[in-house]
């Protein structure tokens, strides 16, 4: 009886050991994985609350106080925005005083709405998407111009019309009327003289 015991104690502590094992290979394998794209659920909020109540958007909510569009992003449903950090900005925030001296106002709304873009899609299925389709995505914003959007090493890119290369933060915030991405650089349409150009 005493041998049965001992004998069962020994293969307890051997699960015991390959579980424990199998948890560290798993925990080792999810770090040297890199960072995983995810969205998290925030449906308390709308996506002016995240927005403002966020501390690395406060140089994109100078540019839509300027431009006044407050009222409009809280009218909005369906959306994705693409929002850049402060940091995006530079240090010096040149692009804030450049884009919101009176001389440059009249791009300001444009540029908001080139930011935007109609639908609900979540990071994880855009990213599914780009790789069953194997070539970059176009997005419509609701400025009229289009987003490329691409894979690079595994990393979410967007392409803009300007030809400005901005990378997607890993995490996402979905709330109540749309889906907020994080991204690394200001995103610029094609200038107005060169779409005059193009349609000639």
């Amino acid at each position: 009886m005493k041998k049965g015991v001992v004998i069962l104690s020994g293969i307890l502590s051997l699960s015991v050991l390959v579980i424990s094992c199998g948890d560290n290979a798993t925990k080792s394998k999810l770090e040297t994985k890199g960072s995983v794209y995810s969205t998290s659920l925030d449906f308390e909020r709308s996506v002016m609350q995240i927005l403002d109540q966020s501390p690395v958007y406060n140089s994109f909510l100078k540019l839509v106080n300027a431009a006044s569009f407050f009222d409009e992003i809280k009218e909005m449903n369906n959306i994705i925005v693409f929002v850049p950090t402060d940091e995006a900005f530079g240090p010096s925030k040149y692009a804030i005083n450049d884009l919101t001296a009176p001389d440059s106002l009249y791009r300001l709304p444009s540029i908001l709405k080139y930011h935007f873009v109609e639908s609900e899609t979540d990071v994880e299925t855009l990213i599914s998407s780009l790789k069953i389709g194997g070539k970059p995505m176009r997005l419509k914003t609701l400025h009229g111009g289009f987003l490329a959007l691409r894979l690079e090493n595994n990393k979410l890119k967007i392409l803009d019309e300007s030809g400005t290369l901005a990378t997607v933060s890993s995490k996402s915030i979905r709330g109540s009327n749309g889906i907020v991405y994080t991204i690394d650089k200001i995103l610029e349409p094609r200038s107005q003289m060169n779409m005059t150009n193009s349609t000639k």
